[in-house]
């Protein structure tokens, strides 16, 4: 908005001959104009460089909440796409999913902040619907819709990778061992 109001004074001042005329004899106002202006556009990288620096260092905290609902993400999957699916493990995938919708709602507030974070919350939601058709289904999860949930776990696996590696290693699991569902590729 700042920039836009610069380029629309230079226009003017530049092409319109009374608008330059008009600035000439009230000097004070242009000046006073132009502090406004500077302190504006300083106020706004200021608040810019602010903001950076808060996003760095919740780096670590942001890839540990979505570690943990990633955690959650793959207990959900596991109980759902498990080798037994039984109405037992369906009531407990959906108790599984009811944690983790309570997790992302939690968390996304914060992910929400970071691009990278962003990215996450979008695949655990995409994810969620998957598991949400499957576990709807009345007669038993059919074939094509699990392997709906295994190809959207594979991309929240991606998907976290960048936010995983932010953490120090000495205090990360091994990631390829958290999303083994299966047989779906990591």
């Amino acid at each position: 908005m700042v920039s836009v109001a610069l380029v629309t004074l230079l226009v003017g001042d530049l092409s319109i001959h009374g608008f330059r005329t008009w600035w000439d004899a009230h000097s004070l106002t242009g000046n006073i104009v132009s502090s406004l202006l500077v302190l504006a556009v300083t106020g706004l990288v200021v608040d810019e460089v602010v903001a950076r620096r808060q996003r760095r260092q919740r780096e670590v905290s942001v890839a540990a909440q979505a570690l943990i609902v990633y955690g959650q993400a793959r207990r959900t999957c596991e109980a759902l796409v498990g080798p037994n699916a039984d109405n037992r493990d369906l009531r407990a995938a959906r108790d599984e999913a009811r944690e983790l919708a309570s997790m992302v709602l939690t968390a996304s507030s914060s992910l929400f902040d970071d691009p990278a974070g962003r990215e996450f919350v979008s695949r655990v939601q995409r994810l969620m619907g998957a598991l949400y058709v499957v576990s709807a289904a009345l007669a038993g999860p059919e074939a094509a819709n699990l392997e709906q949930v295994r190809a959207e776990m594979t991309a929240l696996t991606a998907s976290v990778r960048p936010l995983v590696a932010r953490v120090p290693a000495e205090l990360l699991p091994n990631l390829d061992e958290l999303s083994h569902l299966d047989g779906a590729p990591t």
